[in-house]
């Protein structure tokens, strides 16, 4: 078996059946499509058992209990049987040529980590649709991975699961897993650590939007900022720079200036949080840091009321004009 798709699925019910048809439908056919549902509240494990009746390669698995994005992944990892394993969310899509494209990328460049291009809808938020490529070349391109990681991070293009190719026999022979005690950060965490096991110094860049990628998820990360540690993302970013070759001492430096900035996101994202009290808004951004939680909740606290301000005036002319 040559690739291992995983798709965990929670309340997909709309989406599901796009999702697997566009596996299904690739050019590529030497596949097989794990799908494990986290005890959906919708119709999105009857969906999949009806789809699997007719796809021999699609397996189903079922938690028990809700477990979240993370264990459900590790499940998939745990049964996945290919040489090669992606991951696909289950409101998303892939084009029919995104299995084909990595199959070809990889046969001649094995030992290299293989990223694509995707698409970014954002269509319920404010009707955008970006796309997310390397721009300066076509087809597929080599770079050494040390120098051009920081690139990747800034193209939005190293970050995400889904346009990503990785090793099976890596991730078994490292036990290498997604950290279920936390939310934000989680598949960067998983895609570092696979890169220092794997100490690849190549990438190859297919350079083609294969993935679109639905940005649906309305409050999930505000949910989630303030009641998990300021600390965790400066764990990502820590092994980042390492594997950029970074020298400790600069490292450091950095840390030090990737959390403050952390903590004035944090502090933001938790007042913007429209469905908390604001008791617990500055608790929350009290408890982030000792010696800045009060500045923090002062500064924002001003800057939730001026954008308050200004939305009113903007309405206000808005009905006078």
């Amino acid at each position: 078996m040559k690739f291992s798709v995983i798709i965990p699925v929670y309340n997909a019910a709309n989406t599901i059946e796009r999702c697997i048809s566009s596996i299904v439908n690739n050019t590529f056919k030497d596949v097989e499509i794990i799908v494990i549902d986290d005890c959906s509240q919708d119709d999105s494990l009857n969906i999949c058992r009806k789809i699997a009746a007719q796809n021999n390669n699609l397996h189903i698995l079922h938690n028990e209990c809700n477990r979240g994005v993370s264990y459900t992944r590790n499940r998939g990892l745990e049964n996945a049987q290919g040489e090669y394993i992606l991951f696909v969310d289950s409101d998303d899509w892939i084009e029919p040529t995104y299995l084909q494209s990595f199959e070809q990328a990889l046969e001649e460049n094995k030992e290299f980590f293989a990223i694509c291009g995707f698409v970014n809808h954002d269509e319920k938020h404010n009707g955008r649709t970006d796309n997310y490529c390397w721009d300066s070349f076509q087809g597929t391109k080599v770079f050494l991975l040390s120098e051009e990681l920081q690139n990747l991070y800034n193209k939005t293009l190293i970050q995400q699961l889904w346009n990503k190719v990785f090793v099976n026999s890596i991730i078994k022979k490292n036990n290498l897993k997604f950290d279920e005690s936390i939310s934000i950060g989680e598949d960067f965490r998983f895609i570092l650590l696979y890169l220092k096991a794997a100490n690849f110094n190549k990438v190859i860049f297919i350079n083609k939007l294969l993935y679109h990628y639905m940005r649906d998820q309305e409050t999930s990360l505000m949910f989630h900022v303030g009641y998990e540690s300021v600390e965790e993302p400066l764990k990502n970013l820590y092994i980042f720079y390492e594997l950029q070759g970074i020298d400790q001492q600069s490292i450091q430096h950095r840390i030090a200036e990737d959390r403050n900035m952390q903590l004035e996101s944090y502090a933001y994202l938790i007042f913007h949080n429209v469905g908390m009290k604001l008791s617990e808004k500055r608790r929350l951004i009290m408890a982030l840091d000792n010696y800045r939680g009060r500045e923090l909740y002062r500064k924002n606290f001003i800057i939730y009321q001026k954008e308050k301000i200004s939305f009113f005036l903007k309405k206000l002319l808005e009905r006078k004009g």
